[in-house]
């Protein structure tokens, strides 16, 4: 609100909304009782008209307004229309359809009444309804000016109003096929007109447009929803001038022509880059792929995610040079809305079945949740959720390979050899590979337990596989990275732990575990004792830290972590762990024994 003057004015939230109430429904007057109703419709009749006239009496005196649009009696509030002017005027008719095109658009960024709190009821009912009406007000101004954009700022306008309505209703194929004609005309491969609008979208100012979904658009199934998070929130992006932000705008343009998705809006993306918890305000807006960006250097690092797993399915790096952004911007713009096509439609059936189970989705989110504890309470939480999820699908791959993981974990922790926890995973593991031979982390997970049971060469030939159906899948490659140093290929896995670590730099601690082994055998100590102090919990590594302590000559400390070892697994035997622990080369075996015999085990 906003006085004479342009000054803001600080008026009582449902006093706004009274104000909005009365404008969006061009009511001149409305009685107090609909009012109350509408405003408190969960508390006694008393009390609502008793917060009506305190709502009243805060707005007849807030600011230093010279007239106050407002004027009430004993029944009714009347609006004085034309001394209060709205952002909703850009949807009164006009003579210029692309001005007001433009307008609409600007406005429609943002919902009607997007920061309103504490809406249910019939408050919550008409303002919805509002939504609607304004969507389908956009519809029709898009449909109205479209024939006649030429230059490219009305182009533009149109692809963006294509945008937010796809965003609401990602099944209007008319809009889908304006957005289509519309970029044609922009990369200049059709006259300069933009095209002609069907006879049967075409209106007249009299003409109501209704946008009712069609018995075939309403049978369709739901699109997968796609946000493709700009870099920068859009405040740095002006100070920066940030040319990553437009083209991740274009990206976006693109992918709503695709029918396989349905895509978040530039402007609601960028609010979700601006938001504190994003993963909070991703599943609010039904977000199942999210293409994270971040500049790096004079590049633009992009992955996507599939949310339900958070696994990474694509990974790339595209050079932003000013000299060669030109001729770059169209490619990689191609480049990714094509990789995202593909990759939607390959994990179509995973994103599928978390949508028509949701609670099974619940219990295998919070298995997950679980498994990134490194600890015994932990991981059989995680067991706990993973058999939950199998109670109502026996045969989903990912809850499988969950399973898979949490018993090769605890026979990590317990350092006991426990053959059955390695049979039990491999099971669990070649299960997951069964039922869902495309799902990376069942052959990564078959990986895993392969290893400890000391077939390496199966073990790399599973992670391979992984690694070749999600080169960016950061678990994958983490686990690949640990098989190679257990193969003797210490530095090989080194090279593959910092790649996945880049890939998920908030990464699980035993990443910087596998880091510190792959070291260790390089006789790289020091860098084994710091990628252990990057760990949040660093006890499950205190064999490999009090090793790395006795072989750079620090007794102390390395008693101090032996002494933790054995009082958090009191029957530790080393020779009996030497053997279990699956390296391939003896001077592996032998290296370890040393340090660990400096430390006094």
């Amino acid at each position: 609100m906003l006085d004479p003057d342009g000054r803001q004015i600080f008026l009582p939230e449902r006093g706004i909304v009274i104000l909005a109430y009365m404008r969006a429904s061009q009511r001149s007057e409305v009685s107090r009782e609909i009012l109350a109703g509408m405003l408190w419709p969960d508390v006694d009749r008393s009390i609502a008209f008793k917060n009506l006239r305190s709502t009243l009496l805060r707005l007849r005196t807030a600011g230093q307004l010279s007239e106050v649009p407002l004027a009430a009696d004993g029944k009714m509030i009347r609006l004085q229309s034309d001394a209060l002017r709205s952002d909703l005027d850009c949807f009164l008719p006009g003579d210029d359809k692309l001005s007001r095109l433009r307008l609409i658009v600007e406005t429609m960024k943002e919902e009607f009444l997007a920061n309103a709190r504490n809406v249910n009821g019939p408050l919550k009912r008409w303002i919805e309804g509002q939504r609607r009406s304004y969507g389908e007000l956009l519809r029709a101004a898009v449909i109205d000016a479209s024939p006649i954009a030429s230059e490219r700022a009305d182009i533009r306008a149109v692809k963006i109003a294509c945008v937010q309505i796809l965003q609401r209703s990602p099944n209007d194929m008319d809009i889908r096929n304006i957005l289509d004609r519309a970029k044609i005309i922009e990369t200049g491969d059709a006259p300069d007109r933009l095209f002609a609008v069907p006879h049967s979208l075409q209106t007249t100012p009299d003409t109501a447009i209704s946008v009712t979904p069609t018995p075939s658009q309403a049978e369709r199934p739901l699109l997968p929803r796609v946000a493709l998070l700009p870099p920068d929130t859009a405040e740095d992006s002006r100070v920066n001038g940030s040319v990553a932000n437009a083209l991740i705008e274009d990206v976006t343009i693109g992918l709503c022509s695709l029918r396989t998705v349905s895509v978040v809006a530039p402007f609601t993306s960028e609010r979700i880059r601006e938001a504190d918890d994003k993963a909070a305000v991703l599943e609010k807006h039904g977000v199942i792929y999210a293409l994270d960006t971040k500049r790096s250097g004079e590049g633009l690092f992009t992955q996507l995610i599939f949310l339900p797993t958070d696994e990474i399915i694509w990974a790339e790096r595209f050079p932003l040079t000013a000299e060669g952004l030109t001729t770059q911007r169209s490619e990689i713009s191609r480049t990714i809305t094509q990789t995202i096509a593909r990759q939607v439609e390959e994990s179509a059936t995973a994103q599928l079945d978390f949508e028509a189970r949701p609670q099974m989705y619940l219990n295998y989110l919070q298995g997950m949740q679980h498994l990134s504890e490194l600890s015994l309470p932990g991981i059989r939480r995680a067991r706990k959720k993973f058999r939950e999820t199998l109670r109502q699908y026996p045969d989903f791959a990912p809850a499988l390979a969950g399973m898979a993981r949490t018993l090769t974990t605890e026979w990590l922790l317990t350092a006991r050899g426990d053959e059955e926890l390695l049979a039990a995973a491999e099971q669990k593991a070649k299960a997951a590979v069964h039922h869902n031979a495309g799902l990376a982390a069942g052959h990564r997970e078959l990986g895993v337990v392969q290893l400890y049971l000391q077939k390496l060469d199966e073990s790399l030939e599973a992670l391979s596989i992984a690694e070749t159906i999600s080169p960016h899948y950061a678990d994958a490659l983490y686990s690949h990275a640990d098989s190679l140093v257990h193969a003797a290929k210490p530095k090989d896995g080194l090279n593959k732990i910092e790649k996945a670590i880049e890939l998920n730099p908030l990464c699980p601690d035993l990443y910087f575990w596998t880091a510190a082994g792959a070291s260790y055998f390089l006789g790289e100590f020091e860098d084994a004792v710091a990628y252990v102090g990057k760990m949040q919990d660093g006890r499950p590594a205190d064999r490999l830290l009090a090793a790395s302590w006795g072989m750079l000559g620090e007794k102390s400390k390395a008693r101090s972590c032996r002494q933790r070892v054995l009082r958090d697994n009191p029957s530790f035997n080393l020779e009996r762990w030497l053997e279990v622990v699956p390296n391939r080369e003896n001077w592996q075996r032998e290296l370890y024994r040393e340090g660990l015999i400096k430390a006094g085990f």
